[in-house]
């Protein structure tokens, strides 16, 4: 695949400019770095896999998560299951930022992601600052040592411009995101989803978090919103283990029909919604009442394939 060849050339080359910085411009270098992720949260994801699938994952190393994912991949019969791990998985990483190599210990320098010692960006200098502060870097050490120690920078300066372009990255990612909950926020005033499935990520005393694939939706789903409608009880703790009963009051689906073999037309709500992890539900998604705009999921019952 001439996409995947031309994607491993590049992190060679970003590879090799960080290690030509480190070995002649010293604490002058900027490096990306990527930290591995939360150990706890790590180990939430692993003890959720194994308490919910029987999943073993081994989070030594990224190799070893990698390899782990890929396994369960391969296993797994359900691939929202696995999406879902997947999802569970980035929730504890950290993000990769950018350091002046003298300003941070040099066991910090290593990329988790990539699992090489050290990184930096200087294949896009025409639309990342970052790489044209590493490309004149890597200038100074071609002209000699004479340019390196006559760089305008010192490290300092050089580790200023690097959490700058960190703050600016983040500052952008944040927008981005807020911009896209917006634009579905609006979407869904107009075109309201309901009835479409959601599968539960995680579990807390009163709040539980559902992915909704077909809107590549991520929401926090607050059990006292749907008091009026249910009798609500948390039970269990740990990661995997607590989970909340929600008793449909009164028996009484609203908008579903009896017919007269005893069913509902449609589909056939539960009066008892057992919310564990990756229990599948049926949702509905519409845009918030009232500042700041969001998107509102709510519980309509369980998911029933093919219904």
């Amino acid at each position: 695949d001439s996409n995947r060849l031309v994607e491993e050339f590049m992190l060679l080359a970003n590879f090799l400019v960080a290690q030509r910085l480190i070995q002649r411009a010293g604490g002058l270098a900027l490096l990306r770095r990527h930290p591995p992720p939360l150990k706890q949260g790590l180990q939430n994801v692993v003890d959720i896999a194994k308490a919910s699938v029987g999943f073993d994952i081994d989070p030594t190393s990224s190799q070893t998560l990698q390899e782990s994912l890929s396994r369960l991949g391969r296993q797994c019969d359900d691939e929202l299951v696995m999406q879902c791990v997947t999802e569970l998985a980035m929730v504890p990483m950290k993000p990769a930022e950018y350091v002046a190599a003298g300003e941070v210990q040099e066991e910090t320098w290593r990329h988790f992601a990539l699992n090489i010692p050290y990184y930096t960006h200087f294949t896009s200098p025409i639309r990342r600052y970052a790489d044209v502060v590493v490309h004149r870097l890597l200038q100074a050490t071609i002209d000699g040592d004479d340019a390196v120690g006559a760089f305008d920078w010192d490290q300092k300066d050089v580790h200023g411009a690097a959490q700058h372009c960190n703050d600016m990255r983040m500052a952008a990612k944040r927008a981005q995101e807020r911009s896209d909950r917006v634009f579905l926020s609006l979407f869904l005033k107009l075109r309201p989803a309901e009835g479409v499935m959601g599968i539960v990520l995680s579990v807390g005393e009163k709040t539980f978090t559902v992915f909704v694939p077909s809107l590549g939706l991520n929401a926090l789903v607050y059990t006292d919103e749907h008091k009026d409608e249910f009798d609500i009880g948390s039970h269990g703790a740990g990661s995997g283990k607590r989970y909340i009963v929600m008793k449909r009051k009164g028996g009484q689906v609203p908008g579903a029909e009896i017919n007269p073999r005893g069913g509902r037309n449609g589909r056939q709500e539960s009066q008892q919604i057992d919310i564990k992890v990756f229990t599948k539900l049926s949702v509905a998604c519409r845009c918030r009442d009232g500042p700041p705009i969001n998107v509102s999921v709510s519980v309509m019952g369980m998911w029933e394939e093919g219904a």
